[in-house]
């Protein structure tokens, strides 16, 4: 639905809401009754007319940015927000995302990098926030090194968005190269996440790949049962691999998912893999 549709009906059901609710005491009290209703409750009013005119501020402000995304030009995108950001100094968390995906899609790498910079001089505070969107060019590069670098450096803030992820990745990192006993107890902290999508990713390299790394053969066994008791939980969860597909893509409208591409395609089949074998065993009847 584009923009300015979703804008029209939200201010048509904005001020319906808001006429059902003021001419409602005329219709219960009266006009008499409803005039000293209303000079004692007029802030309620106030508050309604203040919102309205916030939102309808902050789209018309945005609009320019709406419009851009919704006809999918994402070069034109990245020169407002380039304008907006580095020559006026409006770095703003939304502009950093939308600008991170924007080059993405134009793989614009250098584009990013340049983002980059700018936040660690002028925005550190931004730049840990969105610290896990900063770690997906580094593995676009496939570069293990950098990645597991940049996530040492953010690891420890506490006010990283999707923290969860930012482990997964260095976890990742550390799998790439070839340090999958290392590896290990991060995934097993992140296949227990309640996000599905990181829990299977992590529940998969863990089993696969990480807990057979380890040479404490105990600690190596408990680790692949964790590993093994996340995929059945998931698996009772959604059943069938068609289910699983829908939240799988669904889970790909976030950037740093998407480059997991593979990963998570392996880890659902691996996910319904006893269960497919197990009907292909039965007998038919």
């Amino acid at each position: 639905m584009k923009f300015t549709t979703i804008f029209v009906l939200f201010n048509a059901v904005f001020a319906f809401s808001f006429l059902f609710i003021f001419l409602m005491p005329f219709v219960v009290l009266g006009a008499e009754s409803s005039a000293g209703f209303w000079s004692a409750n007029w802030p309620m009013a106030a508050l309604f007319v203040v919102a309205l005119a916030a939102l309808n501020g902050f789209f018309l402000a945005n609009r320019r940015v709406f419009t851009l995304v919704e006809k999918e030009d994402w070069a034109g995108l990245s020169s407002l927000l380039s304008d907006r950001m580095y020559r006026k100094g409006a770095f703003r968390g939304q502009y950093v995302r939308l600008m991170v995906n924007a080059s993405l899609l134009r793989a614009d790498l250098a584009g990013v990098e340049r983002l980059e910079t700018e936040l660690r001089t002028r925005k550190p505070a931004m730049l840990r926030r969105n610290a896990v969107v900063f770690a997906v060019p580094r593995l676009l590069r496939n570069d293990p090194a950098s990645v597991l670098a940049f996530c040492d450096e953010f690891l420890g803030a506490g006010d990283v968005d999707n923290r969860e992820w930012l482990s997964f990745f260095h976890a990742f990192a550390l799998v790439l190269l070839k340090r999958g006993a290392e590896a290990a107890p991060e995934l097993g902290k992140t296949t227990g996440s309640k996000d599905a999508t990181l829990g299977l990713i992590s529940a998969y390299l863990l089993a696969n790949l990480a807990a057979p790394a380890l040479d404490d053969p105990d600690e190596s066994k408990r680790l692949g049962e964790l590993a093994r008791a996340r995929r059945a939980a998931l698996r009772a969860r959604w059943r069938k691999s068609e289910a699983w597909a829908r939240e799988a893509e669904r889970a790909r409208a976030e950037v740093h998912v998407v480059i997991l591409s593979k990963i998570l395609d392996d880890a659902g089949r691996w996910l319904f893999e006893e269960s497919a074998q197990s009907a292909a065993a039965e007998p038919s009847r």
